[in-house]
This record gives structure tokens, C-alpha cells and sequence, in this order.
């Protein structure tokens, strides 16, 4: 089995040291979570979500989290002794978790033919609050160099996983890789991808060297490829956009040419509908001759009606 929820391994525990006051028996209790679960791959039953940060060098920072949660004051009690277990003898529980760790990843290294060490191992733990809930958190952060096979631009991940795996219900497998890089393929289906990570959720058997992923380091071509054709599609837009505006601006700024009839009519309106035909022929700049053979062809149409005054005519408009 891959790994396994210790929230049951703490419950049994926590009646076993919870009225005990010696120091020693506390420890071992610790050790007991910590040390002397069964191991499967690389992965220890004491975590509950595995989050793992790939590099480009193949090395990655992997970060094992197991939570408890806190229902009773007598569980609150029972984890802060077991913060201070910790806090007093970390660095020797660190070492220890050191060798185990070493221990497994030596196996995986015999199997891939690669040599793997770990690096900064840490050992943090806290209390947290999450909606009306506490929770008790370990965290188990160590480097692992050489847990990816890099060939050129390539990174491939999956012979450290060589004995398969198991994730419970509730539990989470969570794999972040560059950005620089995109997934070439990827065994099995995530449940959920995000932006550089995926993710696997439990229930959820893992066969033999899963999750298997390949990736390919993004070429500088393709990323100046989208950049041009953004660039141009940009380009493209401000033109369309700047031809659009400068022909709306024209067409309001060029006259509107009027017929000859349409200038009488006009001068006629702004007149109250009335005009003597002789200020319609200073108002319009046209021949007393024209302006008279206008009023002919609109008063035929019966677009205007001619009454005489004298020698002038008074056009009223219809």
C-alpha cells in the first residue's frame, strides 16, 4: 500500500500516552507514528497528502502532510504534548527520518539506475483553525535529488514510484512541475489540473511507476510565436480601429451637397415655411433665372405654392 491516513494510528495512540506523564513514553509514542509504519515506493503511510515540487534539474521538494483533526480539549492537550515531544528531541527525530528516508530512496535508486539523495530534511508542526474546526499539522519537508530522469529538454517522472501505490480516501497526490515546461503525456487521468500542477485524489489505485509524466521544456520559438502573433493580432486591431474612427471623422467633417430643390427647401424652412423669391436667391448664391426655374418645377410637384406681391413672388412651402 502506498500510503495510508495515520488519523486512526493517532487515535489508537492518544489513549495509549494520553494519562501518561513520562517523557519517554510520550517520545516513543512519537516514534511509534513516525518510524514504525510499514513503507511502500517512496511514500510513508504516516502522510495523508503528498505534495511534490519538480525542478529542471530533475531534484524535487517534497512536502509530507498528515493532519489531525482536534475534536476535545483532551485532543488539543494530547498534540500540544506531542509538539513539545518534538520540539525537544527534533533534531535526533529529524536524523532518524533522515536514514528512513535514505533507506527507501536507496531502493528506488538500485531499481533506476540513478543515483538519489536527500537534502534539507525539516521538521514543522502547528495547530491551525479551518472553519470552525482545529487541526493538528505535521509536515515532513525534504529535497530529493535525482527524483526525475532528464534527458536534454526533457523530464520524465515515474521510476521513483516503482512499487506502485495507494491513496485513501481523503487523501491527495499533488505534483507541480515549471512553467518553463508542458505535459508531453501523463498516466494516469488527473482528477483536476491546474496552472503547473495536478492533482490525484483518493480513492485511487496507482499501478507500478505511476504517476508516469513527461515533459518538454517550452522551445524559445514557440514562446516568440505567440508573442508575434499577439503582437500582430494587436497591430491588427489598432489599424482596423484607427481606418474605422478616421472614416467616421471624415464623413462628419465632409458637407452634405444638397440638390437644388433641397437648397430651397432648406432656406424655405429656416424661414418659417415663407421666403419672397428674391432672398431665396441671395440666400441660396444661385441665378435669379435658376432660382425661378426651381420654383416652376417644384411648384408643378406642388412642393410649394406662389402667391404675387408686386414685382416679387411669396413662396410658401407645402
Amino acid at each position: 500500500m502506498f500510503f495510508e491516513s495515520f488519523h486512526s494510528k493517532f487515535n489508537k495512540i492518544q489513549l495509549k500516552v494520553g494519562n501518561m506523564k513520562n517523557k519517554a513514553m510520550v517520545v516513543f509514542a512519537i516514534f511509534a507514528i513516525l518510524f514504525f509504519s510499514s513503507v511502500s515506493g517512496a511514500v510513508c503511510e504516516e502522510t495523508n497528502s503528498i505534495y511534490i515540487k519538480v525542478y529542471e534539474d530533475g531534484s524535487a521538494l517534497w512536502n509530507l502532510e498528515t493532519r489531525f483533526e482536534l475534536k476535545t480539549q483532551a485532543d488539543i492537550d494530547f498534540f500540544n504534548e506531542y509538539m513539545a515531544a518534538l520540539e525537544e528531541d527534533k533534531n535526533f527525530i529529524i536524523q532518524k527520518k533522515k536514514d528512513s528516508l535514505q533507506n527507501i530512496i536507496n531502493r528506488v535508486a538500485y531499481s533506476s539506475g540513478r543515483e538519489m539523495t536527500i537534502e534539507n530534511i525539516s521538521l514543522n508542526y502547528q495547530i491551525i483553525d479551518s472553519i470552525n474546526k482545529k487541526y493538528g499539522v505535521v509536515n515532513i519537508k525534504f529535497l530529493w535529488k535525482g527524483f526525475g530522469l532528464i534527458d536534454k529538454d526533457i523530464i520524465q517522472i515515474g521510476d521513483s514510484f516503482s512499487e506502485g501505490s495507494h491513496l485513501k480516501e481523503g487523501e491527495v497526490l499533488v505534483i507541480e512541475y515549471p512553467k518553463e515546461y508542458s505535459i508531453v503525456s501523463l498516466n494516469p487521468e488527473p482528477n483536476e489540473r491546474r496552472e503547473n500542477s495536478i492533482f490525484w485524489y483518493g480513492p485511487k489505485i496507482l499501478l507500478n511507476n505511476e504517476p508516469k509524466i513527461v515533459l518538454e521544456k517550452k522551445s524559445l520559438l514557440g514562446s516568440l510565436n505567440i508573442f508575434l502573433f499577439g503582437f500582430i493580432g494587436i497591430l491588427v486591431i489598432v489599424i482596423v480601429l484607427t481606418f474605422y474612427f478616421a472614416i467616421n471623422k471624415k464623413k462628419k467633417n465632409t458637407p452634405i451637397l444638397l440638390s437644388d430643390q433641397e437648397k430651397v427647401i432648406s432656406i424655405l424652412r429656416s424661414s418659417g415655411g415663407k421666403c419672397f423669391q428674391n432672398d431665396i436667391v441671395s440666400q441660396s448664391g444661385m441665378s435669379k433665372s435658376k432660382i425661378s426655374q426651381i420654383i416652376s418645377e417644384m411648384e408643378k410637384n406642388e412642393l410649394i405654392a406662389k402667391q404675387k406681391y408686386g414685382k416679387n413672388n411669396l413662396i410658401i412651402l407645402k
